[in-house]
């Protein structure tokens, strides 16, 4: 399993970061390996809640199965993985801080199928994408654009 963790201050208020990190309509904006996020059963947000992630990768389009692993308002938000080309855990920890919030994300996963022989070039891509996602996040929160 490899992990990596990204740290980023946005000067935003931790309730309007989580409120980004869950606007699923909005994913798209700012993590441009994601085409769109499908709810499998119509219900509030929460422990246990399901989706389908449909993304775009080196070229591939995939879809995923994800559950929510941990739903803390303005606190921490995190979902697993339960089925497609990536195994993917992803733990969000918001801190608020003075005028802005703390967000510590941790990615754990390895790759499956066709992604799986090139996986250490995989990880430097993956956090390279989360990486940028994460700044795109933190443009467009700070630009009020979100």
């Amino acid at each position: 399993m490899n992990e990596f963790q990204i740290v980023c201050v946005i000067d935003r208020p931790a309730e309007d970061v989580f409120a980004a990190l869950v606007n699923f309509d909005r994913v798209p904006d700012w993590n441009s390996s994601v085409i769109e996020i499908r709810w499998t059963k119509d219900a509030p947000l929460e422990v246990g809640s399901t989706m389908v992630y449909v993304g775009k990768f080196l070229g591939r389009t995939f879809e995923s199965d994800a559950q929510v692993t941990e739903f803390v308002p303005s606190t921490r938000y995190s979902s697993k993985s339960t089925s497609g080309p990536f195994h993917l855990e992803v733990e969000n920890i918001l801190e608020p801080l003075d005028g802005g919030t703390r967000v510590t994300s941790n990615f754990r996963g390895e790759s499956r199928g066709f992604f799986k022989l090139a996986e250490p070039v995989m990880v430097r891509l993956s956090k390279n994408l989360f990486e940028t996602s994460t700044s795109n996040l933190k443009a467009l929160l700070e630009a009020h654009a979100l």
